[in-house]
């Protein structure tokens, strides 16, 4: 078996995933993406610093570090591809073969790509086990009718985005959709939802995969981050979907929620039936 890669964006995914596939036996390397936030951390020896557009450098450095299989985690800014960057001519050729600049088409046609070389791109669940949960609500405060048929409201509608490709989160209140995600990103988001609810306070922030997800590729992703946002928003309910949704630091996520009266919440196969039960422990899927 050869190695395996982490291509690494900014954030704890591509850390995370690093520490549980070390603990599993892999041979892995970062290839830390120049144009995101990502830093080695104490990984320096395994990390060897690639540029987003230079596609055909990194296809020779895997094929040279005997990489046989590929994970890709981390953030990188959707906004990169308006932003003037110049692509190597294997960037180029790849972008051409798809059908138009979204997320999906361009992860499968590097996807492919990978697959010539006989390089497989991996699940991004394999090694993040430990931040999916199980549905239910893990914060004190039960809802009331109207915060369920927001939030019933809101994943449906957030699942909708993801379908169409053009984001993973929406913030709703009273059922109707305040703010979509797309290129800007999940803060901004948040922020422009919360700007037409603050004085209500009960905004809802929906997060949600694909109906039917490749879990290659860009699996939402929430953190305490993204709770400083709400509150700082006016926002007052985080709602993931169960097995589809990155939760960093369940622990600090669910302590942050609960000290600053924030909700939190996981929408399973249940949906809203099970959110007003008994309050559920961090219990990794």
């Amino acid at each position: 078996m050869g190695k395996l890669a982490i291509i690494a964006g900014g954030g704890e995914l591509p850390h995370v995933g690093m520490s549980e596939a070390i603990a599993a036996g892999e041979d892995v390397i970062f290839l830390g993406l120049k144009e995101s936030d990502f830093s080695p951390r104490g990984y320096e020896s395994r990390t060897i610093p690639v540029h987003i557009t230079q596609v055909g450098k990194i296809l020779k450095t895997i094929e040279k570090q005997n990489v046989d299989r590929v994970l890709m985690l981390g953030k990188v800014r959707k906004d990169l591809l308006f932003q003037g960057l110049k692509f190597d001519l294997k960037a180029l050729s790849i972008l051409a073969k798809t059908i138009n600049r979204n997320d999906y088409p361009i992860f499968l046609a590097i996807a492919d790509e990978f697959k010539r070389m006989g390089v497989t791109v991996i699940s991004q669940k394999k090694y993040l086990k430990s931040l999916l949960l199980k549905e239910g609500r893990y914060t004190p405060k039960k809802f009331s009718s109207s915060d369920i048929k927001d939030i019933e409201f809101g994943m449906m509608y957030a699942e909708k985005m993801a379908d169409l490709d053009i984001g993973q989160l929406v913030v709703v209140c009273d059922e109707s959709v305040i703010a979509v995600e797309a290129v800007e990103g999940t803060d901004v988001t948040i922020r422009r939802g919360g700007e037409y609810t603050k004085k209500k306070g009960s905004a809802v922030v929906c997060k949600s995969a694909k109906s039917k997800q490749d879990e290659r590729f860009d699996l939402p992703t929430v953190g305490v981050h993204t709770l400083q946002i709400m509150k700082e928003s006016g926002c007052k309910t985080l709602c993931i979907r169960e097995g589809e949704t990155l939760v960093v630091d369940p622990e600090e996520v669910v302590d942050y929620a609960t000290k600053s009266k924030l909700n939190f919440v996981v929408y399973g196969p249940s949906k809203t039936k099970g959110i007003n039960g008994s309050q559920k422990k961090i219990k990794p899927l």
